[in-house]
């Protein structure tokens, strides 16, 4: 054989290799590209992103230092996943788009790693069966299913894929340990091991996963001495977990600029069932993922049929397991890998279950099973692979693709819906039309950016009446002050007498806008320069000042006090919102010229 033809052999051998990994990474890709939006969630997108302090000005030394030390900002210690923004604004300026493009890449790079963690791993009984379709279908399974839009679409969940990311290859070099004993494969293993948890505290459960994987391969647990020697290699690991843990809860109990938050005050058994209707929930929506939709709520107000699916989804699982365990002769396969998928989705739910941690009504998320279902896709691939002959393997292989198919068209409009707040809550409300968050999301949207004041206003309403917030109060004040109509002004201050009472109460500063524009509206300008002014000084504002100034110095002019409002309006006159510079420039005219009659309120 000539040189060349041994360079072609070896080129062909290559691309074999490596076909099965393009095929996954390009159908993974085109299918989730819609969600490379130039848009944004309010729901933690901003607050990690561009209203992060030490994110917003891309890298730097300082940057990367402060997200190390930072350790309540957003609720949750991820310095590793901070630094990927930053060097997303760095590399590509301060638009959305590049985040959604990285987080569809990431995506796509983990369906490939986790086929490679499937066939590298598929268990004895399969012999000569060929395990690399039943293991890339797997990974398109469990790729395409709407369940994971949420990590792929919301860039705050870019947190999922990247201690996803890290998982993976750790455990394909933790394998490479366990197979070969090889001391640079456990230091590996180890480093992806902390990488992971560095981009989110979850990743404490990978000991759990790596001790699974050590099962399955090479079973270290029948001898005494095997099992302290096996035992020994995990104790840096968990002693890691342990570290991450504490400050997950620290994290999570001291959130930045916010209260202390009592994790631990629902009691276990709640905890624990609503922990159980979740686990059944994700398993039923692995296989059938209808009604997937953001903010879902696990048990509220009762015993919704939605619970109750839950837990026979899960009561299902159980009993599956255990007739496989029953009905299978020892030595089968099929003895390892229902218990093996069982113990991975357990070890990767239990840190986001709620039984470690505060629990609402909305304890469920589909990001949330992003790394969970990856064990239930080791039991459709190795199952495929135990039970289905030469033969039979075409039939199994032709029915996932078309349900790899109908996956993909589903994850669509799940994936579409994460574009915008009001997207978002429109899809939450088809699936769950009492779902209060959802109502007043879609309640600010509709009166704020669309300016459909009647509409957002009864939405409001619905939204306090389910669940009364002073949040959603507030919300509501500050639309019916823009509103404007007959009583609007008097369900204002009644909305707001907190911050009446004591602007201490309205940190945000929201209600006092309110009061200030509805005062503003009725004439009373010595009231309205003291909410607005009171407003401005509230420190934890999360909005821009723009506005609140524009008013403010509109009524120090209205109230007399011009050369003050000179002050304020020359402040607004070289901001970038040009209908803020705009309006800044006209009263500012009016002002120094002495124009009679007084400087009206207009909406933002």
């Amino acid at each position: 054989m000539t040189g060349l033809s041994r360079a072609a052999a070896f080129a062909r051998r290559a691309i074999a290799a490596i076909a099965p990994d393009v095929f996954i990474f390009a159908v993974v890709a085109l299918v989730f590209a819609p969600a490379a939006v130039e848009t944004f969630l309010n729901l933690d997108d901003f607050n990690y992103v561009a209203g992060c302090p030490f994110v917003k000005d891309g890298l730097s030394a300082g940057n990367i230092r402060a997200a190390f030390r930072t350790l309540g900002h957003g609720g949750i210690w991820m310095p590793l996943t901070s630094v990927t923004y930053m060097a997303d604004i760095t590399l590509f300026g301060s638009g959305w788009k590049p985040h959604h493009v990285v987080n569809v890449l990431l995506h796509a790079v983990n369906a490939v790693l986790l086929f490679r963690l499937l066939a590298a791993l598929a268990p004895r009984f399969a012999g000569k069966v060929r395990v690399v379709l039943p293991c890339m279908a797997a990974a398109l399974l469990w790729a395409l299913n709407p369940e994971r839009s949420e990590a792929v679409a919301w860039v705050a969940s870019r947190k999922e894929e990247l201690w996803a990311l890290f998982a993976l290859s750790g455990l394909l070099a933790w394998r490479r340990h366990v197979v070969r004993g090889s001391a640079e494969s456990y230091s590996a293993a180890f480093a992806l091991f902390v990488l992971s948890c560095l981009c989110k505290p979850t990743a404490m459960a990978f000991p759990l996963l790596a001790m699974a994987v050590d099962w399955l391969v090479s079973d270290p647990w029948r001898g005494r001495a095997q099992w302290r020697l096996a035992a020994m290699r995990y104790v840096p690991m968990f002693a890691v977990s342990a570290a991450v843990g504490a400050i997950a809860v620290y994290s999570q109990s001291h959130p930045e600029g916010q209260a202390t938050v009592e994790l631990f005050s629902a009691p276990f058994w709640w905890r624990a069932l609503n922990a159980s209707v979740t686990a059944g929930l994700h398993i039923f929506h692995a296989v059938v993922p209808v009604g997937v939709y953001a903010d879902s709520r696990v048990v509220p107000d009762g015993w919704p049929l939605e619970s109750a699916k839950g837990l026979l989804a899960l009561a299902a699982a159980v009993a599956g397991i255990v007739l496989v365990m029953r009905r299978r002769p020892k030595g089968d396969g099929l003895r390892r890998v229902a218990p093996f998928a069982a113990f991975w989705f357990l070890a990767a739910f239990v840190p986001v279950s709620g039984i470690f941690g505060a629990v609402g009504d909305n304890a469920i998320a589909p990001r949330y099973s992003y790394v969970p279902a990856m064990g239930l896709a080791a039991l459709f691939a190795w199952g495929v692979a135990a039970l289905s002959a030469r033969r039979g393997m075409a039939v199994a292989a032709g029915c996932s693709a078309a349900l790899a198919t109908v996956f993909a068209a589903m994850s669509l409009p799940v994936t579409r819906s994460y574009a915008t707040d009001a997207s978002l809550a429109a899809r939450t409300l088809r699936c769950d039309p009492d779902n209060w968050r959802a109502l007043r999301t879609l309640g600010r949207e509709r009166a704020g950016r669309e300016g459909r004041l009647d509409e957002g206003v009864e939405l409001l309403r619905k939204s306090l009446r389910l669940r009364p917030s002073r949040l959603t109060a507030d919300i509501l004040a500050y639309t019916l002050a823009c509103r404007g109509g007959a009583g609007d002004f008097a369900e204002v201050r009644r909305l707001a007498r907190h911050a009446m009472r004591n602007p201490r109460n309205d940190p945000g500063g929201m209600a006092l806008d309110a009061l200030g524009i509805a005062a503003m509206r009725e004439g009373d300008d010595r009231t309205a320069v003291a909410m607005f002014s009171a407003s401005l000084a509230a420190p934890m504002r999360s909005y821009s000042n723009w506005h609140t100034l524009l008013n403010f110095a509109l009524s120090l002019a209205n109230a007399g006090r011009r050369v003050e409002a000179v002050e304020n309006l020359l402040k607004l006159s070289s901001v970038r919102d040009e209908g803020v510079r705009s309006r800044a420039l006209d009263a500012l005219d009016a002002v120094k010229n002495h124009r009679p009659g007084r400087l009206e309120w207009k909406p933002d």
